[in-house]
């Protein structure tokens, strides 16, 4: 990734994880009400012994009265930093959450991840310490004098997914998580259906999945802690240097063959939800191309505590949904102010298309399934490992690098979860990609990839058997659309998409057997 392109992704990431809060024109122009709070930056030592830095801002409040807690962790702490040159004022560039909660009586906790800005330690690409240190930071602002013992976690992208991760230790001080476009499971954030996501789409895209792990072992990992007593302490400017585990975090992150192994398994947050019972406010864009909707959605679906989903047409952002202000304001004076608002006994699910409110309904992808079969004779090409999406949609190469499949649906029909491909094929190779994108008239409305040696099994690719024809699945990213008046469905089916994912290192010939292939269809429920 150049250097501009970088330096304009992290701005975009800024808009993200600055802001999780929707922001107000009119309010922009308000000065500030008048309140009072104390700052202060605390070393909370963790299990381990590294000591993490936190950023405190606490509400001035009568003497014996406490405070809950709404704590942030982030990596991205140098990046507030450049934003934030006054520490001690609430910090606007971690949004609005502070300016607008710690008026309201709660404290703002903005806490670094291991091995960023000002804590020691190494970064863990999201495994066990990661999670062992959401747990410990939780206890720890539980149980201080001032705070009433209830903690929220709250973030978007790495932040939120830092929520999810001390979800599943299970601590008892946390009262409740908002996580907004967050990852629930590392190996679908690096992989699709065993395919090395790149850059997400053809435009620049904010912090894309090709830069993590890099970002952090050699960006925020690298930068010296910045507070002056760690420049007394060389162990602690030396600690940034220190190979740590970045060999294996770089051959797990970027291989092109990624078994599903303990090292996965232990960043995989989703495999825990049905035990998490603290309520969760998620909320995830169905439009987020970096880090994909079913991140959201399959972690809420299978959260086993009072819960809420917030999904619409929007990206890698915040949630660009009517009347959010509102819901989080009610969602944190229930489980961190004990509230009785009765937000918990509302409908579960907000879906947001367009700009006339959200869709309110119980649940999410559990309507009815329609099995569409392929029509078309068999079609067969070679994979050069350089085809894109858009030169798809513009027609090069039809007919000799990918197929054009129409998809036979009623007018009107709306599709709401996960749609799968049921491709029949046959290679030549022991490894090939399968690629999938679904268009309904000029819109994609869903893409799909497989690296065909983990078709069977995530746990251990398998060489495929040249010139044997199967069954592959190729799963669709989660979205909800309507198919509008002239509008018609069509599959464009290939091995390659490179500004998605990394293509196959085999240049295979495969041969896509359309009939005896179907797309099933999950439909909106009532």
């Amino acid at each position: 990734m150049s250097p501009t392109r970088r330096c304009h992704a992290h701005l975009v990431l800024l808009a993200l994880v600055a802001s999780v809060l929707l922001p107000s024109p009119a309010a922009a122009a308000v000065p500030e009400p008048p309140y009072e709070h104390t700052y202060e930056r605390v070393l909370v030592s963790m299990r381990d012994g590294v000591e993490l830095s936190a950023d405190i801002w606490r509400p001035v409040v009568p003497e014996g009265q406490k405070v809950p807690v709404i704590l942030t962790l982030t990596p991205y702490r140098a990046l507030y930093r450049a934003n934030d040159r006054q520490e001690s004022t609430l910090p606007s560039i971690t949004g609005s959450v502070a300016r607008r909660y710690v008026p309201k009586g709660y404290a703002f906790v903005l806490a670094d991840v291991r091995g960023t800005y000002n804590s020691g330690g190494c970064w863990s690409y999201g495994g066990k310490s990661e999670r062992e240190d959401g747990y410990d930071l939780v206890e720890w602002f539980g149980t201080r004098d001032w705070s009433n013992g209830r903690v929220g976690m709250i973030g978007g992208s790495y932040d939120g997914t830092t929520a999810n991760a001390a979800a599943v230790e299970q601590p008892p001080h946390l009262s409740t998580i908002v996580p907004i476009s967050a990852i629930s499971r590392w190996w679908g954030y690096a992989y699709h259906g065993g395919a090395r996501v790149t850059y997400s789409g053809e435009t620049a895209d904010a912090d894309p999945p090709s830069d993590t792990p890099t970002d952090f072992m050699f960006a925020y990992g690298f930068i010296p802690p910045p507070s002056p007593s760690a420049a007394d302490d060389p162990a602690r400017i030396a600690a940034r240097w220190n190979p740590c585990d970045r060999v294996r975090q770089t051959l797990k992150g970027y291989s092109t063959q990624p078994d599903y192994d303990e090292f996965w398994q232990e960043r995989d947050y989703l495999r825990h939800a049905p035990d998490i019972k603290v309520p969760a406010l998620v909320a995830h864009g169905l439009l987020d191309s970096n880090v994909k909707s079913w991140e959201g959605t399959a972690w809420y679906q299978a959260l086993g505590g009072p819960k809420r989903l917030v999904v619409g047409g929007w990206g890698h952002s915040v949630p660009l949904v009517t009347g959010w202000n509102q819901l989080l304001d009610r969602w944190f004076a229930r489980w961190l102010m004990d509230v009785p608002n009765g937000v918990e006994d509302e409908p579960g699910v907000w879906v947001q298309q367009g700009t006339q409110g959200p869709r309110v309904q119980s649940s999410w992808g559990t309507g009815s399934v329609l099995r569409v079969p392929l029509a078309g004779d068999a079609f067969t090409y070679t994979d050069d490992g350089a085809l894109t999406e858009s030169e798809m949609i513009r027609g090069l190469g039809a007919g000799l690098r990918f197929t054009s499949v129409p998809v036979e649906v009623p007018a009107g029909v709306e599709v709401e979860g996960r749609p799968v491909l049921r491709l029949r094929a046959r290679t030549n190779a022991t490894s090939t990609h399968f690629v999938a994108t679904l268009r309904a008239g000029q819109r994609v409305v869903g893409r799909g990839f497989l690296n065909a040696r983990y078709a069977d099994s995530l746990e251990q690719g398998q060489d495929l058997v040249p010139g044997v024809e199967r069954s592959f699945p190729i799963e669709l990213i989660d979205n909800d659309f309507r198919l509008q008046a002239g509008e018609k469905l069509e599959l464009l089916l290939a091995s390659s998409s490179t500004t998605w994912v990394a293509p196959d290192e085999q240049r295979s010939t495969n041969t896509l057997l359309l009939d005896g292939s179907f797309l099933e269809l999950p439909l909106r429920g009532q």
